[in-house]
C-alpha cells in the first residue's frame, strides 16, 4: 500500500466522525509563469503533518501518516510531540487502526469524539 492510499483511507474514516479533518498538502512543481517556466514550492511548517483538524471538544488534531519501514522525521516527531504537550491528540498512523484505536480511546474519556 502506498502512503497516499492509507492517507485516503484515515480521510475517508475520518469524514464519519464528528469534528472537521483535512489533508495538509504541500510538495513542489514545476509549471510556467509569464512564459517561463519556474519551480514552485507550497509547504506549511516543517514537519506538519499530514492530515490535521479540530476535535468536537476545540482539541487541535494532527496525523501523520507512514507505511512501514518509513519513519518519521525528527521535525515531524517534534510536531507530534508538540500537539500533545499543548493538549492536542497528535498520532503518527502506520494503518488505519491506530487512527481508530486513538479515537476509541478519547470517545471512553470525553465522550465527544
Amino acid at each position: 500500500m502506498r502512503e497516499q492510499e492509507l492517507q485516503k483511507q484515515i480521510l475517508d474514516y475520518l469524514a464519519y466522525r464528528k469534528g472537521k479533518y483535512w489533508r495538509q498538502n504541500s510538495g513542489a512543481i514545476v509549471a510556467e509563469y509569464k512564459g517561463k517556466k519556474r519551480f514552485f514550492k507550497f509547504t506549511g511548517m516543517k514537519g506538519l503533518s499530514d492530515i490535521i483538524g479540530i476535535l468536537p471538544d476545540g482539541r487541535f488534531f494532527a496525523c501523520e501518516v507512514k507505511i512501514k519501514p518509513n519513519k518519521p522525521t525528527d521535525d515531524q516527531i517534534n510536531f507530534i510531540n508538540c500537539v500533545n504537550y499543548h493538549g492536542g491528540v497528535g498520532i503518527i498512523a502506520y494503518e488505519l487502526n491506530d487512527v481508530i484505536e486513538v479515537f476509541k480511546k478519547y470517545e471512553q474519556h470525553t465522550n465527544q469524539i
